[in-house]
């Protein structure tokens, strides 16, 4: 079968073709909920791309918005009938935007930018990476156990690294933290189709001059490199987009470079249920109240980690765990992720409003999640709406309940 063609696109057919246009995913998707219009889910994406390709259409800012109005959450894929690898396909097709100059849309692009100056999306000073950490956290420089930070704890909730510590050290785990010298995962970049992308340099008279390409494959190997290069063998995570990053994406990048990761993973959640199973999680005291848990798209639909924090919750002492209408791998998305969070920031809040209050209606008094833009984006949609609900992590859970804080 020929492949589609122009001069903008070229993809395999025998992946845009199956979607058998029942529509199924629509009534699932995070962003059709938000926008109502036909571009706005993947069967209808899937109809818009193969209109441009085979009527030849220039690509235009409305098929670039509704490439990247899209969190990638995996809800389409997880109700295709078929299994049509959706997210694959757009993050493909994201990619081909940058690389023809047609994307990232709206500010996305800062993101590849700031990564390439220094090393995370948000602007952060580089040399202020590990400022979280306080003197009472105990870390090595030559233990087994590695943990991965990631940008967000590093820069904007750094009360999540510093609870993962606390938490480690209570396992008589001394971590080791690459401080300045780790690198974003690349998962902002990867999701939004940064994969390879032209750093440009203003210049006085309006003109660009190339400085750079920011590339992933280079990022990612650095990282990797950093942790073998110490002895680390096994790597915690506590942000759940940079574990499914490196769990899924890392390896296929590495591969290139000659060897799978030299390292183990694991999720926090994943870490204090085995402790748990163990005998080692050993609660000091209880918490006597209705609680609810989201799964985290990357944690949960991506890569299959659901049983694991919801046994860490109901070890807990006094805890009743209700689950909301949408859970496991049928879980609504927090609207936090894929970019979209960063591209559409208003309509992000709004997906988590509506996720709140399915919580609400659950009658739990406190909303438990495992990722931190989870958390990050719900606690915005509370402050907007003034919800009365807590909103916390598995990781604050332990550090309160064991009178760490």
């Amino acid at each position: 079968m020929r492949r589609f063609f122009t001069s903008e696109f070229d993809f395999d057919p025998d992946k845009i073709v199956m979607c058998s246009n029942c529509s199924t995913c629509r009534w699932t998707c995070t962003s059709y909920e938000e926008f109502g219009t036909e571009a706005m889910f993947a069967g209808g994406r899937l109809r818009l791309l193969r209109s441009y390709i085979e009527r030849k259409l220039t690509v235009d800012d409305d098929f670039v918005k509704a490439v990247y109005a899209c969190s990638t959450c995996e809800q389409c894929v997880e109700r295709c009938p078929i299994k049509v690898p959706y997210v694959e396909i757009i993050e493909d097709l994201r990619k081909r935007l940058v690389e023809i100059g047609k994307g990232p849309y709206g500010g996305l692009g800062a993101m590849g930018d700031r990564v390439f100056h220094k090393h995370n999306p948000y602007d952060g000073d580089p040399t202020t990476r590990a400022d979280w950490l306080t003197p009472d956290l105990k870390v090595s420089d030559d233990s087994k156990w590695g943990y991965f930070v990631g940008c967000t704890g590093s820069f904007r909730r750094m009360e999540i690294p510093v609870a993962t510590v606390k938490m480690l050290n209570h396992f008589g785990i001394e971590p080791q933290i690459l401080g300045n010298e780790e690198y974003c995962c690349c998962s902002p970049l990867i999701r939004t189709g940064q994969v390879k992308k032209p750093v440009y340099k203003k210049q006085e008279d309006g003109s660009k001059k190339l400085v750079g390409v920011v590339d992933v494959g280079e990022v990612i190997n650095h990282n990797i490199e950093e942790f073998k290069s110490r002895g680390v063998e096994h790597l915690i995570y506590s942000c759940s987009g940079c574990y499914r990053t490196t769990t899924l994406d890392w390896p296929k990048f590495y591969r290139e470079r000659g060897g799978i990761l030299p390292f183990s993973t694991q999720h926090l959640s994943q870490f204090l249920a085995l402790r748990f199973k163990k005998g080692e999680l050993k609660w000091k005291n209880g918490y006597n109240e209705k609680v609810t848990y989201h799964d985290p798209c990357h944690l949960g639909r991506h890569v299959g980690i659901l049983d694991a924090p919801r046994e860490v919750i109901k070890s807990i002492p006094g805890i009743e765990l209700v689950e909301m209408e949408r859970n496991r791998y049928d879980s609504k998305c927090c609207g936090a992720g894929g970019g979209f969070k960063a591209g559409f920031g208003d309509e992000a809040i709004s997906v988590a409003s509506r996720r709140i209050d399915e919580a609400i209606e659950t009658g739990a008094t406190t909303l438990i999640s495992s990722c931190v833009f989870c958390k990050l984006n719900f606690m915005d949609a509370v402050k907007k709406h003034d919800y009365k609900i807590k909103v916390v992590n598995i990781e604050d859970l332990f550090i309160d309940l064991m009178e760490l804080s």
